[in-house]
């Protein structure tokens, strides 16, 4: 007989991750408006701030604590008047996620990033390649030694390369070399 698992046990398997939230008002200019070079933050007293409309100016940030920083990190979620900013500081996996109105941005540590548009479609860049999954389910793969395409449906598959072209269609399979 299979146990059917309910939120509270699941929550109960959950290794826990964060310990606390606090909202803070960055300010990062001073009083006479000068830049400043890191934020002077202040915990609003109801816990509320409003969202200004430049953030080099001013900023409302929630700080999560991590539960055990040798694990995890802190995060800083700012939020801003066209987009809300998730960053961390972590040498592994994901630093910053930014979610505006039309699509989500992940960075991730070694540098590559992920773009998922309000259409379903995903790119992501490397350092050594590219890969597009359009909104209709097209892939492209693009890399320093070939180019590679799938039609959403499956049906048409192509590779390129500097010297030759391959292809799979509905009408058969091409196999040539690019020059002359």
């Amino acid at each position: 007989m299979i146990k059917e698992s309910t939120p509270a046990t699941i929550e109960k398997a959950t290794r826990r991750v964060w310990k606390s939230a606090q909202m803070f008002v960055g300010f990062h200019k001073d009083q006479s408006g000068q830049q400043r070079d890191q934020a002077k933050l202040w915990p609003p007293k109801n816990g509320s701030a409003g969202i200004h409309d430049d953030p080099g100016t001013q900023e409302a940030i929630v700080v999560v604590k991590a539960a055990d920083p040798k694990c995890a990190r802190d995060v800083e979620i700012k939020l801003h008047p066209n987009r809300i900013v998730v960053r961390r500081d972590a040498e592994m996996w994901w630093q910053g996620v930014a979610v505006d109105d039309e699509t989500v941005h992940v960075r991730m540590a070694d540098g590559t990033t992920i773009v998922i548009g309000y259409d379903g479609s995903v790119k992501r860049r490397s350092a050594d390649d590219e890969t597009h999954v359009e909104a209709d389910g097209s892939i492209f793969k693009l890399t320093a030694h070939a180019e590679s395409h799938m039609t959403g449906d499956g049906v048409e598959l192509t590779r390129r390369t500097e010297g030759r072209i391959a292809a799979i269609t509905a009408d058969g399979v091409v196999d040539r070399s690019r020059r002359g």
